[in-house]
C-alpha cells in the first residue's frame, strides 16, 4: 500500500491502517519563498517536498463581540523603553467601562509578552459581556481554495479558537488561579459563553457541507497542572470542549488539538472530548509521556502526534537527535497511528544558529528515512 500524504493523514484521523507513520515539520507548508530569516529558505524547499503538510483555513470569528468588535475595539501603539520594543495598546470600551491591555512586542520578531491584562478584577468579566455579539455571515470560498492549492500534499485544518483559552489570554495565570476559587461561578459563565459562541460558530461551518472537515484549536495547556488543578481542566476544557468535539464528529468531521505539557493523566478526557490527534506529546522534563508506557494504556484510540523536543533540534548533536528518532518512531508506530513531528514550530527564532538550521535538515533527512522503514 502506498499512500499520498492527504491519504495518510486522514487514515490516521479516522484510525484506519497507513503504509508508514507520517512525517511532519509543524509550520511547513507549500509557500517556500517567505522565510523569517533567509537561512530557513533551504529548510522550507525540502520540508515542501518530503514531509506530509498540515495546512490551515480560517472562517470569520471574534470571540469577545463577533461582527460587532470594531464598535468596542481601540488599538495604539506607544514607544517601549528601548527601540526594540513597543507597547501594544487594545482598549474595549464596553457599555459598563472600559477595558485595556498593554503587549510588549518585539520589532525584530523576537517573543513578546503582556504586561498588562484585559481583567485585572471580577468585575471586568460583567463589562466584556456587556458588549453585544452577532456571528459573521460564512462562506466556503477561501477554504475551498486552501483544499485545492493543497491537493494531495496534505490536509486543511480549519482553525478554531479556544473558549478557555480566550479567557487565559485576558486574565493571565495568576488572576486565572484566583478567580477558579473565588468567582468561580463567573468564570465558568464567561468560559461557558464563549464556548457556547463557539460551538454555533463550529456548526455554521458545518452547515457549509464540507466533507470530512478537519477541525483544529490550541489552549488547553494553560488549564493542566501545575498551573491549574485537575478538576478545573475537567469543567472549564473537557466539559466546555467536548459539544464541540460531538458536533464535530455527528458531522463526520474530525479533531486535532495542541496541548503542552503534562498530559499523560489527561488522555482519557481528551478522547472522551472528541480528539482525533493530539500534539506534542513531550517527554520529560517538560511533558510526561514515555511513548513506549502510553501506548501500550491507550493504543489507537487516539493518534499520537509529536514526542521531539524543538530544544533537542536547537542544541542537540546529530547523533542523539537520530537516537531520538528512531526510540520515537520506533514506539510511535506500535499504535499505527503516529505522526512524528516536533514540538512546536520550526520557523520561531528570528537569528537561527547554524547548529539549528543543520539539524533541521538532519531532522528532515533523516526523519523521512526513520518513517519509510517502517513500511
Amino acid at each position: 500500500m502506498k499512500l499520498t500524504s492527504r491519504e495518510r493523514i486522514e487514515r490516521v484521523f479516522r484510525n484506519q491502517e497507513i503504509d508508514r507513520p507520517v512525517f511532519k515539520l509543524w509550520g511547513a507548508g507549500l509557500n517556500t519563498e517567505w522565510a523569517l530569516h533567509p537561512a530557513y529558505l533551504p529548510v522550507n524547499r525540502l520540508a515542501a517536498e518530503t514531509t506530509d503538510l498540515f495546512g490551515g483555513a480560517g472562517f470569520p470569528f471574534n470571540i469577545h463581540a463577533g461582527q460587532y468588535i470594531d464598535r468596542y475595539v481601540e488599538h495604539y501603539t506607544t514607544e517601549a523603553d528601548h527601540p526594540d520594543w513597543r507597547y501594544n495598546h487594545t482598549v474595549f470600551h464596553t457599555p459598563k467601562g472600559d477595558l485595556h491591555m498593554i503587549d510588549r512586542v518585539s520589532t525584530k520578531g523576537e517573543p513578546g509578552f503582556i504586561i498588562e491584562y484585559m481583567i485585572k478584577e471580577p468585575e471586568d468579566i460583567d463589562k466584556l459581556l456587556s458588549m453585544d455579539y452577532a456571528p459573521f455571515a460564512l462562506d466556503r470560498k477561501g477554504y475551498d481554495e486552501a483544499f485545492a492549492r493543497m491537493g494531495d500534499r496534505g490536509v486543511t485544518m480549519i482553525g478554531l479558537h479556544h473558549a478557555a483559552y480566550a479567557v487565559q489570554t485576558l486574565t493571565g495565570s495568576e488572576m486565572l488561579a484566583y478567580l477558579s476559587v473565588d468567582e468561580r461561578e463567573r468564570l465558568r459563565e464567561l468560559i461557558q459563553v464563549y464556548a457556547d459562541r463557539l460551538l454555533a460558530h463550529t456548526n455554521a461551518i458545518l452547515d457549509l457541507g464540507i466533507r470530512n472537515p478537519i477541525f483544529s484549536w490550541v489552549g488547553p495547556e494553560l488549564y493542566l497542572p501545575p498551573l491549574m488543578r485537575p478538576a478545573d481542566f475537567e469543567e472549564f476544557v473537557h466539559d466546555m470542549d467536548k459539544p464541540i468535539g460531538d458536533a464535530i464528529h455527528n458531522a463526520d468531521g474530525f479533531v486535532w488539538v495542541h496541548s503542552h505539557g503534562k498530559v499523560a493523566d489527561f488522555i482519557e478526557s481528551f478522547i472522551d472530548m472528541g480528539v482525533d490527534i493530539l500534539n506534542p506529546l513531550e517527554p520529560p522534563k517538560n511533558g510526561d509521556i514515555n511513548m513506549n508506557d502510553i501506548i501500550a494504556r491507550y493504543g489507537r484510540r487516539i493518534g499520537w502526534e509529536g514526542n521531539i523536543e524543538i530544544q533537542e533540534i536547537l542544541l542537540s548533536s546529530k547523533e542523539r537527535l537520530r537516537d531520538l528518532i528512531d526510540e520515537c518512531v520506533e514506539a510511535g508506530w506500535k499504535s499505527g497511528r503516529f505522526v512524528l513531528c516536533p514540538s512546536a514550530g520550526y520557523m520561531e527564532y528570528p537569528q537561527p544558529t547554524e547548529q539549528y538550521i543543520d539539524n533541521l535538515m538532519f531532522y528532515l533527512r533523516y526523519g523521512l528515512e526513520a518513517v519509510e522503514r517502517c513500511r
